[in-house]
């Protein structure tokens, strides 16, 4: 396989960012109620907690060492309530705070797919499809801990850690700052150890994303793979990438298996001195056995939530990444909008190109100076090399993009005055590639007029002469496709585009190198229908084909983005200039003539 280079991530963690953490709680704020209910269940589960300890130290003082049994089985009965309210707030909290992320990731989820959708070809030419769904999927993803539980859970830690610091200071505050001297000391030695296991598992992360890309391109290219009998070698390669991930995963575990018995250890070691000056204070009276219990017991709750809280930092920082990159995305302003007064147009079909400049990157334009006029109903076909510039012609028609200078007219009218909807409504486009999603035949040809009946779909099918196929398929319009149209061949899948495009009922018609995929044979059917189609609409024609190019009214040559023939096949051909010479270097043909599907391409002219 080509050597692969093992490429940087995007960085999986951002500093804390409190603009960013801000506008994030935004998406809070149409769960109120939600959010109301987080905090009441916090507050009850946390201090019921609380009380246990308390509550420990009421049982030895009041019941143990009195031996007043009786008041000790109340006690007991008043726990188990404690107990129970506990583990009521804490289900209910977990279910409400799961609700909550769950809803503000459907929503974060819509928003950024509705705005991508209304982002200009620019955007995605720019940004690689494989790239987005990693925002989509995998960085939204990413966030759906922090939202679903961690806020919530953060909240209940931060209440119960000021809990406990306070009710340790109320119990016996110098016993407390004693318990105290551990934390400094913890605090700097976790902070070390998580820098640690955070690079760690970067690196696994790196690892797992170049196993999951050579994974991924080993299925798209396996045809090529096995023509050139490479398996072995990729199998080799992936092996080798596969270990490579796993020893860096168990470094990573190795570091991370350590953290818990730190903090134990630590723990333990906060508790042995509360134990011993405690057992200190205890034999000079200056504390109870039950304060000491309830106050232990405090102690232990206290590494809990310290240690959750070093946790969701970390989490919080590889949020502010992926909610970086989301924000990116939803910052992203299309460039391509309808003007403030722009108005809807039902078109005839009349385009006029008026000195059209445009460019996809600054300072270099791929058309120049482009002018032409084309009647309702008329076809034009655009002929010229790779590059030329045909293609960008058919992208500004349908305002994919923006000229750079001079104007398109539909109808007369400055395209940038009319509303993107209404000239999508009314442009029809169909490709080489043509896409064919995951659903029924019925369903991608109805795809641009969801509102027609089942005969309007068959009369456009018919028309594409896509119907003899689909009524040799096992379920007829509803057999399912599978995305792109795995299930069927190149061509029945442009037939079905060209069905598409029928029933839209457009009255501009887009074909870039449509036909390309077509056997010459049905192309000879698809061109009766094509007849019927084009009768009354004006349409555009990029291909290749000199049968599909010679049927058009008039031809445009395009050379290096500019326009420099325009007339009849039989009238260009006459003038022996670029579009002759096109056709010569196409078919590599002497100026004697030749065959290209059986017609000679040096004809006479009538």
């Amino acid at each position: 396989m080509i050597n692969r280079v093992d490429q940087e991530e995007e960085a999986v963690e951002r500093p804390f960012d409190a603009r960013m953490s801000w506008r994030l709680a935004l998406y809070v704020r149409p769960y109120p109620r939600l959010l109301w209910l987080s905090g009441i269940t916090v507050l009850l589960g946390t201090g019921a907690l609380l009380a246990i300890p308390y509550m420990l130290d009421l049982a030895i003082q009041r019941y143990v060492l009195p031996k007043n049994y009786a008041g000790l089985v109340m006690l007991v009965v008043v726990m188990s309530a404690v107990y129970a309210v506990r583990y009521f707030a804490y289900r209910t909290q977990t279910f409400v705070a799961s609700k909550l992320g769950q809803e503000i990731l459907r929503d974060l989820r819509s928003e950024l797919f509705h705005h991508i959708q209304k982002l200009n070809f620019s955007f995605f030419d720019r940004i690689p499809g494989g790239k987005i769904i990693t925002r989509v999927v995998g960085d939204v993803q990413n966030l759906q801990q922090l939202l679903s539980q961690g806020i919530v859970n953060t909240l209940a830690n931060v209440v119960l850690l000021i809990g406990i610091i306070i009710a340790m200071l109320v119990l016996k505050w110098d016993l407390a700052l004693a318990s105290f001297i551990i934390i400094p000391i913890m605090f700097f030695l976790s902070t070390n150890f998580r820098r640690r296991m955070v690079e760690k598992w970067r690196v696994v992360r790196r690892r797992n994303s170049i196993v999951n890309a050579t994974w991924a391109e080993s299925l798209n290219g396996a045809r090529v793979v096995i023509a050139y009998g490479r398996e072995d070698f990729d199998r080799r390669h992936f092996m080798d990438l596969a270990w490579g991930y796993f020893r860096s995963f168990m470094d990573a575990e190795r570091l991370s298996s350590m953290f818990t018995p730190f903090v134990n250890f630590a723990s333990t070691i906060g508790i042995g001195i509360v134990f011993w000056y405690g057992t200190v204070l205890y034999l000079h009276h200056a504390v109870t056995l039950g304060l000491l219990v309830a106050f232990i017991s405090y102690l232990a709750m206290f590494w809990q939530p310290i240690s959750q809280l070093g946790q969701f930092y970390n989490q919080v920082l590889q949020a502010m990444a992926s909610a970086e990159r989301v924000f990116e995305y939803l910052d992203e302003e299309p460039q391509v909008v309808d003007r403030a007064d722009a108005k809807p147009l039902e078109l005839t079909g009349d385009v006029t190109f008026d000195h059209v400049v445009f460019q996809y990157q600054p300072n270099r334009p791929v058309l120049r100076d482009i002018s032409f006029h084309v009647n309702a109903g008329e076809t034009i076909a655009l002929v010229g090399s790779t590059g030329a510039g045909k293609s960008s012609i058919l992208s500004i028609l349908p305002r994919f993009y923006d000229v750079v200078s001079g104007r398109i007219l539909l109808d007369g009218v400055d395209l940038r005055d009319i509303t993107l909807r209404s000239i999508r409504r009314q442009v029809a486009l169909v490709l080489q590639e043509t896409f064919i999603f995951d659903g029924t035949i019925r369903d991608n040809i109805r795809y641009g007029r969801p509102e027609a009946t089942d005969t309007e779909v068959e009369g456009a099918a018919r028309a594409a002469q896509a119907h003899h196929f689909i009524s040799e398929l096992q379920d007829g319009y509803d057999t399912p496709v599978r995305e792109r149209g795995s299930r069927l061949s190149l061509g029945q899948r442009q037939l079905l585009a060209f069905a598409r495009a029928i029933l839209a009922d457009p009255r501009i018609l887009i074909l870039d190198e449509a036909t390309a995929s077509i056997d010459t044979q049905t192309e000879l059917l698809v061109q009766e229908g094509l007849k019927r189609l084009l009768t009354g609409r004006t349409a555009f024609v990029a291909a290749h084909r000199l049968s599909t190019i010679r049927e058009a009214d008039r031809i445009l040559v395009i050379d290096q983005g500019r326009l420099v023939e325009s007339g009849s096949h039989a009238e260009l051909m006459a003038k022996r200039g670029h579009y002759y010479r096109f056709l010569e270097a196409q078919f590599k043909l002497e100026d004697s003539g030749g065959w290209f599907g059986h017609e000679t391409l040096a004809e006479p002219v009538s």
